[in-house]
């Protein structure tokens, strides 16, 4: 059982809904590990009061946080700094407290690279669906094109998101083809050639996507970044012969590069996995 005292340094995951989050298992796990005493906290904010609880935590001192749905893409505009992917992207799941200033980071993109790596998927030279055009999808997108993929398709139900998005990654990897297309059936039609569809909206179930049989040939992966339980859209994609995975690698390959920005220290994965897959079971 984890004591907080007065030396205690805090972290924690700032969103709107944050019943669901498995990252404080993984991250109190890793400080376990080490012997630190630090605590990772949920955090649970409205829209409206996202710039009050930001400075609120640099008063308090935190050492730093994660920042999950709606949040990714406001909270850019609310720290001193951006670096690397966040500053590309225009979107931060991680700020660390450095000397009194707040600096975003987005770990999502090579924590979905590492992701990719562990399920042995090679996208290159292929075609890739996005689906969705928030912070996870702008992540994802920006990931898939350093794996070197010739296409990215991006769909939306908001076009205008989408096309914000693809402009975003064509300034971040003007190499890579980028289009946008329409969120119903006619827009969707083409997923058939891609390698790799990744869901990175809250719609689980497949009747909420235009997408059907044709969409996955043998071989074709569909991922969706929700994790826990399979969706409905990757029990029906399996049904037509994808592979399938959920959430949970991205989530915990962006968890240790957080871990490793705000302690210094390789994250523990397997203590952070094995933690995970038991907050997982417990909330089944």
């Amino acid at each position: 059982m984890m004591e907080i005292d007065g030396g205690t340094e805090l972290t924690g995951i700032l969103g709107h809904d944050i019943s669901y989050t498995l990252s404080p298992a993984m991250h109190n796990a890793a400080f376990r590990h080490y012997g630190l005493n630090w605590a990772y906290l949920p955090l649970r904010v409205a829209p409206e009061g996202l710039g009050a609880a930001v400075e609120g935590l640099r008063a308090l001192g935190f050492r730093g946080f994660n920042v999950t749905i709606p949040h990714k893409l406001r909270i850019a505009g609310l720290v001193d700094c951006l670096e690397g992917d966040a500053e590309m992207l225009g979107a931060v799941n991680t700020v660390v407290a450095d000397n009194g200033m707040l600096v975003g980071y987005n770990t999502d993109v090579e924590g979905f690279r590492a992701f990719l790596r562990e399920l042995g998927v090679d996208i290159g030279g292929t075609a890739v669906m996005v689906i969705g055009a928030g912070g996870a999808a702008r992540a994802v997108a920006l990931a898939v094109a350093r794996e070197g993929v010739a296409e990215i398709l991006v769909v939306n139900r908001t076009s205008e998101r989408a096309v914000e998005l693809a402009e975003a990654l064509k300034k971040a990897v003007p190499s890579t083809e980028i289009s946008v297309r329409s969120f119903d059936r006619e827009g969707m039609h083409g997923a058939g050639g891609c390698s790799l569809v990744v869901n990175c909206t809250p719609l689980a179930e497949m009747e909420d996507l235009p997408l059907d049989r044709r969409d996955f040939a043998p071989g074709t992966w569909a991922v969706d970044l929700k994790y826990g339980e399979p969706t409905g859209f990757l029990r029906k994609a399996e049904s037509w012969g994808a592979l399938t995975a959920g959430g949970e690698g991205m989530l915990l390959h962006q968890a240790g590069l957080s871990f490793r920005l705000w302690t210094g220290k390789e994250p523990p994965l397997e203590e952070m996995r094995s933690a995970l897959q038991r907050a997982i079971s417990e909330t089944a």
